[in-house]
């Protein structure tokens, strides 16, 4: 983390402190009670990196219909483009508004970037995103989105949202870049956890698109989810079959996978699902999970 961001991060805290929790809103749910979902919403707007106008429009128009079935009070989104872009897609949710928006460059060969971004009803301490750092020839793309809330009197939260690296290059490569970055990722979770913990107890929260699972035979040998589960993360999928978790449906290049995860620390999962949406709106499923705090 930059200085500044350090220097920000304590003032915050310190705010925090001389004026107590923060009110949640009355559409917000019970302050035990917290639900997170996440969507990787396919090049929002238009599906393509460059889409035309009609094709914005209809992608808006269809994430709009699906989006209101997303009953949560924090949101994190995968391959949005901008923060106006990432305030179109939530504004049908009463009381929503985008927290922080990421500002990745662009791939190589493309002219805009995938952004991830957290929006929600609650007023966060604090919120950033941070790009990944190479590791010699391992260079992670992207990054990760950040937000700290106080949801009940010295309880945070700390919500992250991730879009790891794609399957379309060298496997093994592939691989051990999705592990480079969860080690990063780590590191910066327990930077948080004694950060915040200064305010009282601390619950965490990951999601995104992570581009494998703990139980693909594909990626059996992958540490990237199991780096979570050995810092103490449960998994949202745990004893849920396949078949009801299905969050990247089956084209014609590549099988149906469950890439997309919630993985929390210091809360109880109530439940989680799929929320299937149209293939207008994006190739992937948006998730969801209640959490008891």
């Amino acid at each position: 983390m930059t200085k500044s961001r350090w220097i920000v991060l304590f003032a915050l805290l310190a705010i925090s402190r001389n004026s107590g929790a923060q009110t949640p809103t009355p559409s917000a749910a019970p302050p035990q009670t917290m639900r997170v979902a996440f969507w990787n919403i396919q090049w929002f707007p238009g599906r393509h990196p460059n889409a035309s106008v009609a094709s914005e429009r209809a992608q808006i128009a269809s994430v709009h219909r699906d989006i209101r079935r997303i009953n949560a009070d924090v949101i994190g989104m995968e391959e949005v483009r901008d923060y106006d872009n990432a305030t179109i897609a939530v504004s049908p949710l009463t009381g929503f508004k985008v927290d922080v928006v990421s500002d990745f460059p662009p791939r190589e060969g493309q002219d805009v970037g995938q952004q991830v971004a957290i929006a929600s009803r609650i007023s966060p301490l604090s919120a950033w995103f941070e790009t990944w750092n190479p590791n010699g020839p391992l260079v992670p793309p992207r990054g990760f989105a950040f937000a700290a809330y106080e949801v009940a009197p010295r309880h945070v939260l700390l919500v992250y949202a991730i879009h790891l690296k794609s399957n379309r290059g060298e496997i093994a490569e592939d691989i051990a870049i999705r592990e480079e970055s969860m080690q990063q990722l780590v590191a910066h979770i327990h930077e948080m956890n004694e950060a915040y913990g200064k305010l009282g107890s601390v619950s965490c929260v990951v999601g995104g698109d992570f581009n494998t699972a703990p139980d693909d035979p594909r990626f059996a040998d992958e540490t990237t989810t199991r780096t979570l589960r050995d810092n103490g993360f449960l998994w949202c999928w745990e004893n849920i079959p396949f078949a009801q978790r299905i969050s990247l449906p089956a084209d014609k290049l590549f099988p149906a996978a469950c890439f997309d995860h919630i993985f929390v620390r210091n809360a109880k999962i109530n439940s989680a699902r799929v929320i299937e949406t149209s293939r207008r709106s994006s190739d992937h499923n948006a998730i969801f999970a209640e959490l008891q705090l």
